[in-house]
């Protein structure tokens, strides 16, 4: 399983929130001196979020461009990718593939759009998802459906792979979902993770449910992951 570091964009600075709460966690300054330095570390692939995009609070497209330039094996680029334009522009940045979430719940015309413009071998579908498995949009104020019809749905398209996001513990470092393993069969592709993740004991657990990248953020950044690159 490879460990893949998150930046989180807002204001053209990367941060790091608790639930993606404005002004909680962590203020990490440059992001392109961040991605430099976990490149130089021997990290291969990337996680960008652009928050102020995905909040429809503005854009960091150009930090985004220039992420992709460092050299990343594998840069997966999502917030606010709503729109065929909006993907193939991340796209001809050098993202490997694009992340989508919203879009797919409330726009599905759109996302089959962007499906047929840049292939599914280049769209991962995000489900955040809360403690009731839920799946939340619009910034996780609204529930979209059950997880396990959500999952049954992405199923009828031939996407690169799935993104499980545990909001209640997104940022938090309180561990990850231990129930997890009862939804990873129904994704046909790529299987990823994200909320919660603080230790090795962690890791390994989301490797016995059979993801195959876990992102990590508030744990690599603290110190208590750094280094880890495969389990």
């Amino acid at each position: 399983m490879i460990v893949m570091p998150s930046i989180d964009l807002s204001g053209g600075s990367a941060v790091k929130r608790v639930r993606g709460v404005r002004g909680t966690g962590l203020f990490l300054g440059d992001p392109l001196k961040i991605a430099t330095k976990l490149y130089e570390a021997g990290y291969e692939y990337l996680h960008v979020v652009d928050l102020d995009a995905a909040e429809g609070a503005g854009s960091n497209e150009p930090t985004v461009k220039g992420l992709c330039g460092i050299g990343f094996k594998w840069i997966q680029v999502g917030g606010g990718v709503r729109s065929v334009d909006k993907a193939s522009t991340l796209l001809s940045y050098g993202a490997s593939a694009v992340v989508v979430s919203t879009i797919f719940f409330t726009a599905r015309k759109e996302f089959e759009r962007i499906l047929e413009a840049v292939g599914g071998d280049k769209v991962i579908i995000a489900l955040d998802y809360d403690n009731n498995y839920i799946v939340r949009i619009g910034g996780w104020s609204k529930e979209a459906m059950k997880l396990g019809d959500a999952l049954n749905e992405i199923r009828n398209y031939d996407v690169r792979g799935v993104l499980f996001t545990y909001i209640e513990n997104e940022g938090s470092e309180k561990g990850v979902d231990m129930r997890l393993g009862e939804f990873v069969g129904y994704v046909k592709g790529l299987k990823e993770y994200a909320g919660g993740v603080s230790t090795i004991h962690d890791l390994q657990t989301l490797k016995s449910f059979g993801i195959d990248y876990t992102i990590v953020g508030m744990a690599l950044y603290n110190g208590r992951l750094w280094g880890v690159k495969v389990v």
